[in-house]
């Protein structure tokens, strides 16, 4: 027989059991109403029919819960899976997308934030231009470019007389 999970044959599943018994007492009705019926008429194959259908319809109500509590265990069994590897994770200090999510939005609002500033820095040193360019010179201003260039002042330094060459 085939393992499921590694826990056991198939066989050793008592859901299982109890669909095998289920199809053996329909076959084993099958069996004697096919007998019956060659002896008996049409009222025994009828309720033959009738209790095929029952044992059918109990049959297939069993495998449909088994499906749905096996469907339960699962998303259990996948959901603490999940919990244990996001704790895994957490402990390891490996952000998560959710994490990821957050830093490139916090990225993006800060380059944001960047942009504006150095289009007000532009702004700013643009006006900046503009206004020196336009501002009316004042009377020391023009006096100034009427004398010139600036001139250094040296301070007079004594000088030592030079001697003669050969004395």
């Amino acid at each position: 027989m085939a393992k499921q999970n590694g826990s056991g044959s198939l066989a050793d599943n008592q859901l299982t059991r109890l669909v095998v018994g289920s199809a053996n007492q329909v076959w084993h009705v099958g069996r004697g109403a096919y007998t019956w019926a060659g002896s008996g008429g049409g009222r025994l194959v009828g309720g033959l029919m009738n209790l095929g259908g029952r044992l059918d319809r109990e049959a297939k109500s069993r495998v449909f819960e088994a499906r749905s509590s096996a469907a339960v265990t699962w998303e259990r069994l996948e959901s603490a899976f999940v919990q244990r590897v996001a704790r895994a994770l957490n402990a390891l200090q490996i952000p998560t997308a959710r994490d990821v999510r957050e830093l490139n939005q916090r990225v993006e609002s800060l380059q944001k934030a960047v942009v504006a500033l150095e289009r007000r820095a532009a702004e700013a040193a643009a006006v900046e231009a503009a206004a020196s360019r336009a501002k009316p010179a004042g009377k020391a201003a023009a006096a100034a470019r009427r004398r010139g260039p600036a001139r250094k002042k040296t301070a007079s330094v004594a000088r030592a007389p030079r001697k003669k060459a050969g004395s």
